[in-house]
């Protein structure tokens, strides 16, 4: 096979810019959008390179239409990253959290429907655009079944909570790779596998993303913002005083200032709990569950080897 192309963010993010120049005719909407592309640009362009990555399994010829797909894929996920945000209120210090929330739900908004038309302008067949779309659809619908679970913190089981960070993080990973998918003219049978590797990959960022969050010692911290994960749900239900203060500071029986007067007898018995092994253990499970579907595609070990590399950084 030939060497798998690779694409410029900064050309993915020119097209960004350039959707914005063209269709928000305002000069402080416009000011505000490039400000949180900007921002995006530097946490990195991760959906998209999935995209990428699908649109050249075994298919070694770069196409320009793919910053136009790849700029669809960001826009919607930086849309859908803003209003994740709004709504756990627990991150201050990215752009859209300093703004007034209407300000950032209106560009929000403007996201999604940048992502459709730049998507829709792609160079590509009506045909390949439609199924596109589709999957956009789907998988968005998914995740937002998922997050509306997540909101409502109902889930005190891990069998529970783990669909659901299927249906939140799983779909929308989901979403990128079977995009890119679509335009190399994959098989309904080889998009089977990729919706199902993507979706436990979407579970071991998460998981990552959870570990991380319940573990940072500053005031982002998941716990003291009182953010309903996995691992905090499995800590609440271990035996111990740590445990029950967990218990109380969910059901509102103490306040922060109580948990963050305990924060160094806390955070030991967290780290030496058997939680924290355990679940990146699971994180592990799922990330090799992740290789192991991806190795049934019937494409070059290249390309096997190049998204084994990506599954395991994650």
């Amino acid at each position: 096979m030939e060497e798998i192309p690779t694409y410029s963010f900064h050309q993915t993010k020119d097209v960004m810019l350039e959707m914005v120049s063209m269709h928000l005719n305002d000069d402080d909407l416009k000011e505000k959008a490039d400000h949180f592309i900007m921002y995006k640009v530097k946490e990195g362009f991760l959906f998209s390179e999935l995209t990428q990555l699908h649109y050249h399994i075994d298919n070694g010829e770069k196409s320009l239409g793919m910053f136009h797909v790849s700029a669809a894929v960001e826009f919607l996920m930086l849309a859908l990253d803003i209003l994740d945000d709004l709504q756990d209120q627990d991150d201050t210090e990215k752009p859209w959290s300093v703004f007034p929330s209407s300000t950032s739900m209106n560009l929000s908004t403007g996201f999604l429907t940048l992502s459709m038309l730049v998507l829709k302008q792609a160079p590509y067949e009506e045909n390949l655009k439609s199924c596109a779309f589709q999957y956009l659809y789907q998988q968005v619908l998914q995740a937002v079944k998922g997050q509306h679970q997540d909101l409502k913190h109902l889930y005190h089981t891990e069998d529970n909570f783990l669909q659901m960070i299927k249906h939140k993080s799983g779909s929308l990973m989901a979403c990128s790779t079977l995009i890119g998918a679509v335009f190399r003219r994959t098989t309904q049978d080889e998009l089977a596998v990729i919706q199902d590797y993507s979706e436990n990959l979407g579970v071991t960022a998460q998981l990552a993303n959870d570990m991380h969050g319940l573990l940072r010692m500053d005031t982002k911290n998941d716990l003291l913002q009182k953010q309903w994960t996995l691992p905090i749900m499995l800590l609440s239900k271990e035996s111990g005083e740590q445990a029950r203060w967990i218990q109380n500071y969910y059901e509102g029986k103490v306040d922060q200032a109580f948990m963050a007067e305990r924060e160094e007898s806390l955070f030991q018995w967290i780290h030496q709990s058997p939680v924290i092994l355990y679940v990146q253990v699971l994180k592990r499970v799922y990330q090799r569950k992740t290789i192991d579907k991806m190795k049934e595609l019937q494409v070059s070990q290249e390309w096997k080897n190049r998204m084994q590399s990506y599954i395991e950084q994650v």
